[in-house]
């Protein structure tokens, strides 16, 4: 991704991390339960809670959060507790779920990028031109969510052959693209250029805590488009696109 913003850790008060909120959770009697508002997603990564929040481009931890998530995934987890104290306290909180919610998938068991990939025709290469075009364009606005309007509808009718193919021949095409970045570019240069042949991915976002690290990555079922499977295993899908 681009450089990740520092972690912000959110607390219930017993740790010294960074106690901002602990007045949140410092109540004589249980707070009510709450979900994650939207654009707001969570994840359990051991004892801890992570979050990302897409409108403001930033992950978030709740150390020891994790116990407090009753059920249900992404932005309809259910927080109870001092847990659901922090994330209300942080202006995270929502008493309602989000209707529109995909859990993301489990980490791919294989990759396509080191299969010997087709040869390039010229509707490959104005794809990947166009690519191009969509992700400058997106880059000059603020935040996340203009990166990730570049991604396919998800009603696309989906052939995963096909999905695997175009991302071969886009895998052979992008060392010649104008463009360079991290993994949230090349992502979202390889979501256009399968939108623009008419196909569609899950663009999963993944988290790692301490030490700290976000990633994400382009794959169908269970195969990476994008990357080596072996650099994903360290990272918990939080968000999936």
């Amino acid at each position: 991704m681009r450089p990740a913003a520092p972690l912000t850790v959110i607390s219930d008060g017993a740790s010294e991390r960074e106690p901002a909120i602990a007045h949140a959770v410092r109540t004589p009697r249980d707070p009510p339960a709450r979900f994650l508002k939207a654009g707001v997603h969570g994840v359990a990564v051991g004892e801890d809670l992570a979050l990302i929040d897409l409108g403001a481009d930033a992950y978030l931890c709740l150390p020891g959060g994790a116990p407090g998530i009753e059920g249900g995934d992404g932005t309809a987890l259910r927080l109870s507790g001092p847990s659901a104290a922090a994330v209300a306290a942080a202006g995270l909180g929502a008493d309602q779920a989000s209707p529109t919610v995909r859990t993301p998938p489990g980490l791919p068991r294989r990759t396509v990028i080191h299969d010997t990939p087709p040869s390039l025709s010229l509707g490959d290469v104005l794809r990947g031109l166009g690519a191009v075009w969509d992700i400058r364009r997106a880059l000059r606005g603020a935040g996340l969510h203009p990166i990730l309007a570049v991604a396919p509808d998800h009603d696309v009718a989906v052939n995963r052959h096909a999905v695997a193919h175009a991302a071969q021949a886009f895998w052979r095409l992008a060392p010649w693209l104008p463009m360079e970045g991290e993994c949230l570019v090349r992502s979202a240069m390889l979501m256009s250029y399968l939108r623009r042949a008419g196909l569609s991915a899950d663009w999963v976002f993944g988290v790692r805590l301490w030490p700290f690290a976000a990633h994400c990555w382009v794959q169908i079922d269970d195969i990476c488009l994008n990357d080596d499977i072996e650099r994903l295993a360290a990272y918990t899908p939080i968000y999936c696109r």
